[in-house]
């Protein structure tokens, strides 16, 4: 497994991060669909999601 040794992280470790990124990412699909519908509701729906993981450190 190269990608998870490139990261230097277990199986485990890569599946959490993972998943934490697909409910972050799927929330913020949520709140900017809301913000299409609403222009006014949650305006840095986009910006925040994107901050979120932009750089982020493994253990995030």
């Amino acid at each position: 497994m190269g990608h998870l040794k490139e990261l230097n992280l277990t199986y485990f470790q890569h599946l959490v991060q993972a998943w934490k990124m697909a409910f972050w990412f799927g929330f913020g699909s949520l709140r900017l669909i809301i913000h299409g519908l609403i222009p006014n509701f949650d305006t840095e729906a986009g910006h925040s999601t994107v901050l979120k993981y932009k750089g982020a450190s493994k253990e995030d």
